[in-house]
């Protein structure tokens, strides 16, 4: 304030009202009154501080990467759920809650900041896995090679239904997508792609093969699109040549011989897969035909140039898997803050902590899987703690959940989920941060931008509120690619949210996308954009703080696919 303004609030402070002084004429003569008192209004009071602002600011790139430079250290062996390196992240998240002024929740336990659970290693005894056909025993590893869950450990017997090469394409359809048809069954396809009259790729551009006639995992990959959505039990993979057989436990190795993480007696088919990759010879028998049967098939396919009917009739077949289980304990970290009018309600802030472990000697540090979730969590947390403090807490609760056990299927939240803590009928909405401290290819040289799933599948009003909170703070680029229902990668069913969405509570999931690290050894911190990522984080906390103040929860008014 300049010194006029400063005498006259002293004015007002001592009479309230001052008048104008007399005016004196050059002679010294008091000019007579021409004026009214002058009244001097109380200034009007300041615009209340958005304290969402101030304590945004606290979420620093430098403070990110603080944390960051730690959990995705090769100290912590890459936090593989169970393991040496995610017990040691636990309790570095444990101890920077109680740090921050959070409470643990769980009453009685050892650690209260330790929802603590069993869980089995499980893994394929392949040799001991049998098929059994037309009287004869064939056996995994030798006869076909498998990956199977806890849907065989009982002999199961096969309800083969024959879907050609597995393909539906805009010039190749060998069955409807999305259809029901399928559900339940145990598809059976032949590996490989479909050829024209002159033995070219069908499907390929400028007669270059497409991307469905790989005879390994990428092979699969451009028919998972439309294969998984069919709800098929199992399906069965018939290797064109005993050469390319061969070759399976090579183009494979990744999905063979792997070590799967499940609850006892609950294994996790949702998230699951089962399939048998076996050679012309079997896969010939189980369609109750021979190698030269099959050769006919695709001769007719190709000189029809079409998908043509099945002419098989398949042989039954009895599958059984043998697993191995050992079990072991883990545990999700959870920091909480109690709100205050509306305490009993809750909002969750979620990201996985856990990650791949140690490959071939080499340590997946997943900086960005989840490190990168793991570290805006609890800067949020602090934040929120130091508001709180300051007098500027939430009105509602919040959960601050770091889940173990994502990678190994959504496992760490779909214990939380099964046996909350806090009731879900008073869970508002679960902000869930998997992958969120890169620039993909789709935005390269810009990192103002960020991926959300889920906002309106269950609310609209969440849409609403995420919506017009970016556009309030600094606003990003939202890009909504991944929230389409037909998008491949079907991301809204892949992270920790699925389980608080399936329970009816809206979501939103954040990501910055997928990148050439993902699931490497090379998923480091010296990679991490920590500017871009402290810019996201602060929509996400604006987003959590909004949520938190409203009058009244958001409601759930939709139910989208």
């Amino acid at each position: 304030m300049n010194k006029p303004t400063l005498f006259a609030f002293a004015l007002l402070l001592a009479g309230g009202t001052v008048a104008a002084q007399p005016a004196k004429s050059a002679g010294g003569k008091v000019k007579p009154k021409s004026q009214a008192a002058v009244t001097i209004s109380t200034p009007a009071a300041p615009a209340p501080l958005d304290w969402s602002l101030t304590y945004a600011a606290s979420i620093t790139p430098e403070a990110l990467r603080q944390d960051l430079e730690v959990l995705a250290s090769d100290a912590y062996e890459g936090r593989k759920t169970g393991e040496k390196g995610q017990k040691m992240a636990a309790d570095y998240l444990a101890n920077a809650f109680a740090a921050a002024g959070l409470t643990g929740p769980m009453t009685g336990a050892a650690n209260p900041y330790l929802q603590q659970f069993t869980l089995n290693r499980v893994a394929l005894d392949a040799a001991a896995t049998t098929l059994q056909l037309g009287g004869k025993t064939y056996r995994g590893n030798a006869d076909f090679h498998a990956i199977l869950n806890a849907a065989f450990e009982r002999p199961q017997l096969l309800q083969p239904a024959f879907v050609g090469y597995g393909i539906v394409d805009e010039k190749y359809a060998d069955f409807v997508a999305n259809t029901q048809e399928y559900k339940g069954k145990d598809l059976v396809l032949l590996m490989g792609e479909p050829l024209n009259a002159k033995g070219e790729p069908l499907l390929g551009t400028d007669g270059k093969p497409s991307p469905y006639a790989a005879l390994d995992l990428k092979g699969i990959g451009a028919r998972q699109r439309h294969l998984m959505p069919l709800g098929a039990r199992s399906i069965t993979f018939i290797l064109p040549s005993a050469e390319a057989f061969a070759t399976v436990p090579a183009n494979f190795k990744r999905a063979l011989g792997r070590e799967e993480i499940e609850f006892d007696g609950k294994a996790s088919d949702e998230h699951g897969f089962n399939g048998l990759l076996v050679s012309p010879e079997l896969g010939a028998r189980m369609l109750g035909t021979t190698v030269a049967g099959l050769d006919k098939y695709r001769k007719a396919v190709a000189k029809a140039g079409k998908p043509l009917a099945s002419p098989f009739t398949p042989a039954a077949a009895t599958l059984r898997a043998v697993r191995n289980k050992v079990p072991f304990t883990t545990e999700n970290v959870l920091g909480y803050l109690e709100g205050s009018d509306k305490k009993e309600e809750l909002i969750v802030v979620s990201a996985h902590y856990d990650h791949l472990g140690m490959k071939d000697g080499k340590v997946m540090n997943g900086a960005d899987d989840d490190g990168s979730g793991t570290v805006s969590v609890l800067a949020m947390a602090r934040a929120f703690s130091q508001a709180k403090k300051d007098g500027h807490g939430p009105r509602r609760s919040l959960l601050f959940l770091a889940n173990t056990g994502e990678e190994a299927g959504l496992l760490g939240s779909q214990y939380y989920t099964e046996n909350p803590v806090f009731p879900l009928a008073n869970t508002v909405t679960n902000l869930n941060i998997d992958m969120i401290g890169r620039v993909d290819e789709e935005h390269a040289g810009k990192g103002d931008y960020l991926y959300l799933v889920g906002a309106d599948k269950l609310s609209s009003e969440l849409h609403a509120l995420s919506e017009a909170t970016n556009q309030q703070y600094n606003p990003l680029a939202l890009d909504y690619k991944y929230n389409d229902p037909n998008d491949p990668e079907r991301i809204y069913y892949r992270s920790d949210h699925y389980n608080f969405a399936k329970n009816g509570i809206p979501v939103i999931f954040y990501t910055s996308g997928d990148h050439d690290d993902y699931h490497k050894s090379t998923d480091d911190v010296d990679k991490i954009d920590f500017p871009a990522m402290a810019r996201r984080d602060h929509l996400i906390f604006h987003t959590a703080w909004a949520l938190a103040q409203r009058e009244t929860r958001v409601a759930v008014d939709s139910n989208k696919p």
